[in-house]
């Protein structure tokens, strides 16, 4: 962190048509977790790059082609890692993923690619840095880059007499960080859009009548103690309920039954925020099996299928690994904060992101006064194998999108000028390539689905409205999403046998920008359709009245024979066919 201030501000007037502002940092936080004082000066400033990435928005993590074989120790690779470095977004050099913006050589008080405006360095009250424009406001775009140098110590200020020369400052790249892995050319920019069958099916609008009859079964979930909560107002869908399968007919319900409850402190991990209400259900007899309540420090996502009959839970300071019948397989203790949980398609990798308390209590609450949220933290990333060995740990920011984990290694979401994104796939041994190219009028969602698919929510550039894709680690697409103005929230799952995946959208009573606020109340139906990987064939259509709020209610077993579907009183089980 580093602390700057306005010292002071000459706006234009009627007589006066310039303007002038003088800027100091004097305060920064150096490995501590209080600031102190430490001088900067604003010694030059470049426009923003016009052709590069602008910044990872994905956290970066990355492993040895040796992990991935299933013979190396944990301990060894943890030992083989020590000497690897993690990139981490928006250094000194702005490196962003595979690329480097260049940084111009700059002498003392440069201004290089924006009219109009001047900087005299360290000529104002206190020491402060002058910017000044002779016939417009003072202003600086989102990205631009200002050159800060100590005003002590590593670069002593020289006494510099009228028209002699000013001394130069070169911004050394490699000081900061080893170059970027080598990248392939990337596809034509239009190629994410392209969806030609067989591979590729195009998910029109539909009308209200559904393609599925009758389900199977019916399970009231009222039955279980779970009340929903119609007039309760939000901004995104919520994590309080899920399903998964721990066995073909095994159906694991997990619910918030919003009742009083004890709360209990987990350490640094927090104390009791909710309690989660699990139910295991035989989907043929409808009886249920087993029953635990979960406590949990947080209201973000708790549940994550394993593959193998098996599911990861966040219980206050750890992660469990549950299996069939709901036992209790492995144990995982967490120092901190959960930020997030990612696993691969296959399986064979989970990242866990534990946040870091960078700051003092004092510093914490006076950022989160200044910025009106939180501010931004360390978040610690530990790797495990599938026997949950800890093979690699590195470190992100907690502004960063959470890892989007496949069979082969990280997709990262990169943005670029003019609203427009880049994917790129860095593998496990560290080679890169551009999956896509896409523009969106609202940030990305991106997430991994079984066998190996990208799940990307973006928004069309046109319209701002939602739209969805399913693509392969080529580029290809699988699905595509049409935008319509009635949906407003999508998800997708894999089965385990890696054979299909559902895709679940949601339709509102009134449009619901991206952001905006809405209730149980303005979702009138959740529509879910299951595709074949092998052909992209659409097996099972189904559309339910009346959606949960969750973001995870719906779920296909292992076998992709069923598909569970959560609404606001009652589980639908559906089955699905294979032709």
């Amino acid at each position: 962190m580093i602390e700057g201030r306005v010292v002071t501000v000459t706006p234009p007037t009627k007589t006066v048509k310039g303007s002038e502002l003088s800027i100091v940092f004097t305060r920064a936080q150096c490995g501590e977790l209080k600031m102190g004082d430490f001088g900067f000066l604003l010694a030059a400033v470049s426009a923003p790059p016009e052709s590069y990435d602008l910044g990872v928005l994905t956290a970066p993590m990355q492993m040895p082609t040796s992990a991935r074989s299933g013979t190396t120790s944990g301990q060894t690779a943890l030992q083989n890692f020590k000497s690897m470095q993690f990139e981490s977004s928006f250094n000194l050099r702005l490196n962003m993923g595979t690329q480097t913006t260049p940084i111009p050589q700059m002498q003392m008080g440069d201004v290089v690619g924006i009219k109009h405006l001047k900087l005299s360095v360290g000529t104002g009250p206190a020491n402060s840095s002058v910017l000044s424009s002779k016939d417009h406001d003072v202003a600086l775009e989102t990205h631009s880059v200002m050159l800060l140098v100590p005003t002590q110590g590593t670069f002593p200020r020289a006494a510099v007499t009228p028209g002699s020369p000013q001394p130069a400052i070169v911004a050394s790249h490699a000081a900061v960080a080893a170059p970027g892995p080598a990248e392939i050319a990337p596809p034509p920019p239009d190629e994410v859009n392209l969806c030609e069958p067989p591979r590729c099916s195009l998910a029109l609008s539909s009308d209200n009548s559904s393609d599925a009859g009758d389900a199977a079964a019916s399970i009231s979930i009222n039955q279980l103690g779970y009340m929903s909560r119609p007039q309760r107002v939000m901004s995104t869908f919520d994590n309080d309920e899920a399903l998964a399968y721990l066995a073909p007919r095994q159906l694991l319900v997990a619910f918030n039954p919003h009742g009083l409850m004890h709360r209990h402190v987990f350490g640094s991990a927090g104390t009791t925020v909710r309690v989660i209400r699990a139910a295991l259900v035989d989907t043929e007899t409808r009886m249920v099996k087993t029953s635990v309540d979960w406590e949990l420090p947080d209201n973000s996502r708790y549940l994550w299928p394993l593959g193998d009959n098996r599911v990861l839970v966040h219980v206050g300071s750890e992660l469990r690994v549950y299996g069939e019948g709901l036992k209790i397989q492995k144990r995982i203790s967490i120092s901190g904060p959960l930020s997030f949980v990612r696993i691969t398609p296959d399986g064979n990798f989970i990242a866990i992101g534990v946040i870091h308390e960078r700051h003092s209590p004092e510093l914490h609450a006076q950022l989160s006064v200044s910025l009106n949220r939180d501010p931004e933290e360390d978040v610690d990333i530990l790797v495990l194998n599938r026997n949950f060995e800890t093979i690699a740990t590195s470190t992100a920011r907690s502004g960063l999108m959470a890892p989007t984990l496949l069979n082969e290694g990280q997709a990262k979401l990169l943005a670029q000028p003019n609203r427009r994104y880049r994917i790129f796939l860095q593998s496990w041994d560290n080679h890169a390539s551009t999956v896509a190219h896409f523009n969106s009028s609202c940030i990305p969602q991106m997430s991994s689905i079984a066998p190996n698919l990208i799940f990307l929510v973006s928004c069309d550039l046109e319209t701002s409205e939602p739209e969805y894709r399913v693509m392969r680690t080529d580029g290809k697409l699988a699905l595509k999403g049409v935008p319509s103005q009635s949906e407003t929230g999508y998800a997708a799952a894999g089965s385990a046998n890696r054979e299909t995946f559902v895709v679940k959208t949601v339709r509102a009573t009134r449009p619901v920008p991206v952001g905006a606020t809405f209730s149980e109340d303005d979702l009138s139906a959740e529509e879910l359709r299951v595709y074949r990987v092998a052909d992209g064939k659409r097996l099972l259509r189904v559309l339910a009245a009346s959606p949960s709020s969750s973001q995870d209610g719906f779920a296909l077993a292992p076998d992709g024979s069923q598909l569970a579907v959560l609404t606001r009183d009652r589980i639908a089980v559906y089955r699905v066919p294979d032709k």
